[in-house]
């Protein structure tokens, strides 16, 4: 059965965004048999998102997509008006959610390192990947495989949720950890949903349904 991943695109030059979702409508084709065996119901479905010159509308605006993955251009200011880099747009999403996958696109790799703080495993070079068959390939699987773990760490949290909820609180030990995968699966699912770190402190035993309350409602948003 087919799995369609969302892949947004953020990039201010309209013709390499048509470059990019291009490559990724032809995902692992090329690739070696035992990897297209293993990884061919899944395919991308890519969608631009509308650059904003706020950083954390931005933000918001990515969040509200409900993407699988973000790719994203490492030089925002070439044919748009904004104050950020595609690193910082990356950073200001990794504080939002938890582990989300994204990954930057460059032609200015020196550049890029040179100035900035970030996960060389998440950067790929651009005119490597629109060229050369290998890259687009190994992207594309990095993609894949940070989309399967993702999902597969929300579904161990959920499971632990769903073992610990009946014994809510019956100790503090039980309602502690509720509390700690609650953080974790709401910043996983809408970071702006979560409960800022002193309310949640402050929640106590008896107050424990609330949270549960909470927690449904994440769950039927997926």
């Amino acid at each position: 059965m087919t799995k369609n991943f969302i892949i947004g695109i953020v990039d201010d030059d309209p013709g390499k965004v048509t470059q990019i979702m291009t490559r990724l409508i032809q995902g692992i084709e090329g690739a070696a048999p035992e990897k297209r065996q293993k990884y061919s119901q899944y395919k991308f479905k890519p969608i631009e998102i509308e650059i904003i010159e706020d950083l954390n509308a931005m933000v918001d605006n990515i969040i509200n997509e409900r993407l699988n993955c973000l790719l994203v251009d490492y030089k925002l200011s070439s044919y748009k008006s904004v104050d950020y880099s595609g690193v910082e747009l990356a950073k200001a999403l990794d504080g939002a959610i938890y582990d989300f996958p994204i990954f930057v696109l460059t032609s200015y790799d020196d550049d890029l390192f040179t100035n900035e703080i970030y996960n060389a495993y998440q950067v790929f070079d651009f005119d490597r990947y629109l060229n050369e068959e290998p890259e687009r390939i190994e992207l594309h699987f990095k993609i894949i495989e940070q989309i399967l773990k993702t999902a597969k760490q929300k579904e161990q949290w959920e499971e632990e949720l769903k073992r610990l909820l009946p014994c809510a609180g019956t100790s503090e030990d039980i309602d502690s950890r509720i509390l700690e995968i609650d953080a974790k699966l709401e910043k996983s699912i809408d970071g702006g949903s979560a409960l800022p770190e002193g309310v949640r402190k402050d929640l106590s035993s008896n107050k424990i349904s609330e949270l549960l309350n909470r927690i449904d409602e994440i769950l039927e948003r997926e």
